[in-house]
């Protein structure tokens, strides 16, 4: 190392800050930076500390970033964000120091007593995927995209609860791609991780909050398979593969997982940023809905989606199916009463026969929807029963009542206000679905041609009187001659 500055591998025992932060004990370290476990003399609490590696202070562009994004990432505030407590500069190191969070890492989970890792079981997304979906989505409304979402980033705190590590350390570490020189290849240059990165990132294309997402669906399958889905055997070899791999269904690798989730996931980790959700939340809620048929699923932006002959990691496959169940599972339902005093059974789901005419799950009366119901919830017009339309119109899914708990109890609580979107069409006051329209129509259009034949026979009368008149006359004339 230059004259005046430390080694970052060996800094156990030294005080950084005016003596504030005591580094106590070496965590570990990945490809970048060096974790550290140290003590806060001030607010008398464990803090984490990072340091880049030896290589990366070779970096001349590493302390100018490291001055211009650490500032910001302080101010990165978020109830499931990792916070930044401090930065600042030791013997011309550069340093950052984070809460400290004893619940480990969500790659710690998918280790096995053995040290192999495995998958994780379906609905464990429900306890973090949201949290770190939210964490994703208010940091990209502020223009501050992570770039390497993945497991070891996903820490969690004693109770459980979620938080998205190192936001801004591979900005600080690497810069942009425009930032280093043109020679510098894929397998040297990575911004990201090679088994999560996004494949607009690898092709060196602009990107936003949407390749995080990509990050975040990878991440989701890795942890439901037990292995890294597009690992191949360099670092460079992965990295094509985040451009070129589609991934099968992740239904047809676990048939543990639904179909709808499986299917959100498919969405989520599209090769074309366009093609994927709006926001990591989207993403996030329409995956969980799928694992208990709450919500439609919303289709994968494929028409088709390759079933693989034989997995990628046969380990890997073996494990997963070792958790799968041997028959699909009905989605699960509650009998209440509606509004009306019948019994309904919330889950309920109807798919639509075409685009936009689709039969109420509870009813079966025919009911046309229109672009404004999309993605929302309302009232049958037929039997007042509360629906959920999916966003692609494509299927129509029956709610509890507000008042009514799931054991069919009243909820005051809930609220009783109905929806004011009515699905289905009235015509002259009356509920009437499609095909009582139709039929109404036909009859109308009946009456209206059986009125016109009546009217015309009435309009040609006087002429066929005035005839037989003439004919009488005529009759009698020769009679009297």
């Amino acid at each position: 190392m230059g004259a005046g500055l430390l080694d970052p591998e060996f800094l156990i025992g030294v005080s950084l800050a005016d003596d504030r932060f005591k580094i106590v004990a070496r965590v570990g370290a990945g490809s970048m930076a060096i974790v550290y476990r140290a003590f806060d003399h001030r607010l008398e609490t464990e803090v984490v500390i990072k340091v880049p590696k030896k290589y990366k202070l070779q970096d001349v562009g590493l302390r100018e970033r490291f001055r211009r994004e650490s500032r910001l990432l302080v101010q990165l505030q978020h109830p499931h964000i990792v916070s930044i407590l401090d930065v600042g500069l030791h013997s011309n190191v550069p340093f950052v120091v984070m809460q400290y969070l004893s619940g480990g890492c969500l790659l710690d989970r998918m280790q096995a007593r053995n040290g192999q890792p495995t998958a994780l079981a379906v609905d464990s997304i429900r306890s973090w995927l949201l949290e770190i979906a939210k964490a994703l989505d208010f940091a990209h409304q502020r223009q501050v995209v992570h770039r390497d979402v993945k497991p070891a980033n996903i820490l969690f705190d004693e109770a459980g609860n979620a938080f998205l590590s190192d936001f801004g350390l591979t900005k600080i570490m690497h810069g942009e791609p425009v930032e280093n020189a043109a020679n510098e290849t894929a397998a040297g240059f990575v911004i990201g991780t090679p088994n999560f990165v996004a494949p607009e990132i690898v092709l060196g294309a602009d990107y936003d909050g949407r390749a995080d997402q990509y990050s975040l669906g990878i991440t989701v399958y890795n942890t439901l398979i037990g292995a890294p889905p597009m690992l191949g055997k360099t670092p460079s070899a992965t990295m094509v593969n985040q451009t070129r791999r589609v991934l099968p269904l992740i239904s047809d690798v676990r048939k543990a997982v639904p179909v709808a989730t499986a299917q959100a996931l498919a969405r989520a980790i599209s090769k074309k940023p366009e093609e994927r959700f709006a926001t990591c939340v989207e993403f996030a809620e329409v995956a969980i809905a799928g694992l208990s048929g709450s919500q439609a699923a919303v289709p994968p932006p494929q028409k088709t989606i390759p079933r693989p002959k034989k997995p990628a990691d046969s380990s890997a496959k073996s494990q997963a199916d070792s958790t799968s169940v041997k028959r699909k599972r009905p989605v699960q339902s509650e009998r209440i009463p509606s509004s009306s005093g019948t019994l309904i059974n919330t889950g309920r789901v109807s798919q639509a026969k075409s685009a936009g005419i689709i039969d109420c799950p509870q009813c079966r009366k025919e009911l046309r929807l229109r672009a404004e119901h999309a993605g929302r919830s309302g009232r049958c017009i037929q039997c007042g029963t509360r629906l959920r339309i999916a966003a692609n119109l494509m299927t129509l899914t029956v709610l509890p009542e507000p008042g009514v708990g799931p054991s069919g109890s009243s909820n005051s609580s809930a609220g009783n206000s109905a929806d004011d979107l009515i699905i289905g069409e009235k015509v002259f006051g009356l509920k009437l679905s499609r095909k009582a329209m139709m039929g109404l129509g036909i009859a109308l259009l009946a009456i209206v041609v059986t009125s016109a034949v009546i009217f015309a026979i009435q309009l040609m009368r006087p002429d066929l009187d005035k005839q037989k008149q003439e004919q009488l006359q005529r009759y009698q004339n020769r009679e009297g001659g």
